[in-house]
């Protein structure tokens, strides 16, 4: 008997790695990812599990035209779903139902958008979930609150992603300071000078990260990192799955019931020296080490599409153990620990491991290493 038709869904896609996994994990399930990009030369773009590729406006510089063009490109592709990839994509699609008519739409409500995306919202969701955060202060127009806790502190956006009155939405990261002048300067170049201060906390960063729907858990993949980048206020380096901790996993069903989130998560926290866990990010998207959760078993997209359409998504268990690399930023983590006297930790994390699942890197899908190489080119010669 022929193999199935692969069923074509449209992602709205960026030049992040996230996506790549995302387009693997989807093309492995039996559906056919076609991928919507304001530029070429991505690593989805450049991965034979693609099924094609089409130009829409970038969602952070023409909102109305992205969701127009997108909404367009799902109807000329015959789609049976189209994806948000980030942030900008949920801002520019919520509440666009009628512009995508007989195709299921992976965006949740607006409110649910708007809620998800606040940071400053974080302490207050939490202490609803029973989940503690670091001691958090808004910082409005008068930086020097900024050093209420002292030094070092991470000084974050009150959004990642905000809308500038000309209409471009600009992005923010969290901040590792450790002088009142670095926190000054931080929260002055945030938009409208606002931004929450918290303690900088020593630890280890544990996420748990899956699929919810209609505010209920739908499955679940926890995992340490055990090195980021950059060092203290950065994305996953190195990681790998740990045993579910059932408090975490009920505060974060709580968290996320009360936001009526649907769709792929990852919610990080720090592991403070007593064990205690402190809830630091929740990122309502695709995220980083998407490729993890997959290779670990649980094919998060997969399973997004899936109960989009109505279908009933095969969920199970994940394994424990594999390990997840993110060859640009490790590669940068491990020079850092050398360059810093982490001769032991630098030369263990050199050492290599059978069950690792990799960011980019493939055998059975190559070419996504040029746009890695193009990356990398670009950092030397800054």
């Amino acid at each position: 008997m022929p193999s199935p038709e692969p069923i074509p869904v449209l992602l709205a896609g960026n030049d992040q790695y996230a996506v790549l996994a995302a387009v693997r994990a989807l093309h492995a399930a039996g559906y056919a990812p076609w991928l919507a990009v304001d530029r070429l030369g991505t690593y989805a773009g450049r991965s034979r599990t693609t099924a094609g590729t089409v130009l829409v406006p970038n969602a952070a510089i023409d909102s109305e035209g992205f969701a127009r063009e997108f909404a367009a490109a799902a109807g000329r592709l015959s789609v049976v779903a189209a994806l948000p990839g980030e942030e900008t994509h949920l801002f520019a699609l919520a509440s666009s139902e009628a512009s995508f008519p007989g195709i299921a739409l992976g965006v949740p409500s607006r409110e649910s958008v708007e809620r998800s995306t606040n940071k400053g919202l974080l302490p207050a969701l939490a202490a609803g979930a029973k989940m503690r955060t670091p001691p958090t202060t808004v910082v409005r127009g008068d930086s020097k609150t900024a050093g209420t806790y002292g030094f070092p502190a991470i000084v974050k956006p009150l959004r990642t992603w905000t809308r500038r009155p000309d209409g471009i939405m600009s992005i923010h990261h969290a901040r590792y300071v450790t002088t009142q002048q670095a926190a000054e300067e931080t929260i002055e170049y945030f938009p409208g000078g606002e931004g929450l201060v918290q303690p900088y906390i020593s630890g280890m960063n544990v996420s748990v990260s899956g699929v919810s729907w209609e505010g209920k858990l739908i499955c679940t993949v926890h995992h340490i990192s055990e090195r980021i980048w950059p060092w203290r206020s950065g994305a996953t380096a190195y990681a790998k799955t740990i045993p579910p901790n059932a408090e975490l996993e009920k505060g974060v069903g709580h968290l996320l019931q009360t936001i009526d989130w649907s769709g792929p998560f990852e919610v990080e926290f720090i592991r403070g020296p007593h064990g205690e866990h402190y809830l630091m990010d929740l990122n309502p998207r695709i995220y980083g080490s998407l490729a993890l959760a997959v290779a670990a078993g649980l094919n998060l997209p997969a399973i997004w599409v899936d109960l989009l359409l109505g279908r009933q998504p095969n969920v199970g268990g994940y394994r424990v153990g594999v390990r997840f690399r993110q060859e640009e930023r490790d590669v940068r983590a491990l020079a850092w620990m050398l360059a810093n006297g982490q001769f032991r930790r630098a030369f263990q994390g050199l050492v290599p491991h059978s069950a690792t699942t990799h960011a980019i890197f493939s055998l059975r899908d190559p070419i996504p290493l040029l746009t890695s190489a193009r990356k990398m080119a670009e950092w030397h010669s800054r």
